[in-house]
């Protein structure tokens, strides 16, 4: 806990700086599903369409099957624009019964 004077919060030597939407060089990839999880895939810097292409393609069926729920998996992922780019929604048409897609 840390004592301040009152309404001093948002002064600027009281405030931690943060980067948002553009410092993430660590992220990780996963699935999980009511019966359990399934893998994790570390990614290094910046994603592209094609590295998360690669990725769905190496761990999401992988991953279902090790669940136990292939043929009646669902992928949900939200409105990024590498998760709505033509080779994933192309891929995902063929290799997922249904894609479940946030509202924007």
């Amino acid at each position: 806990m840390v004592w301040r004077k009152p309404n001093s919060e948002l002064e600027m030597k009281n405030l931690t700086p943060s980067v948002k939407h553009g410092g993430g060089s660590q992220m990780v990839w996963g699935c999980m599903s009511a019966v359990g999880v399934g893998n994790l895939h570390f990614i290094d810097g910046m994603m592209d369409k094609y590295m998360y292409l690669g990725i769905l393609k190496q761990n999401l069926k992988q991953s279902a099957e090790k669940m136990g729920i292939l043929p009646h998996y669902k992928l949900y992922q939200d409105n990024d624009s590498k998760h709505n780019a033509h080779i994933c929604r192309l891929w995902a048409l063929y290799h997922c019964l249904q894609v479940i897609r946030t509202p924007t």
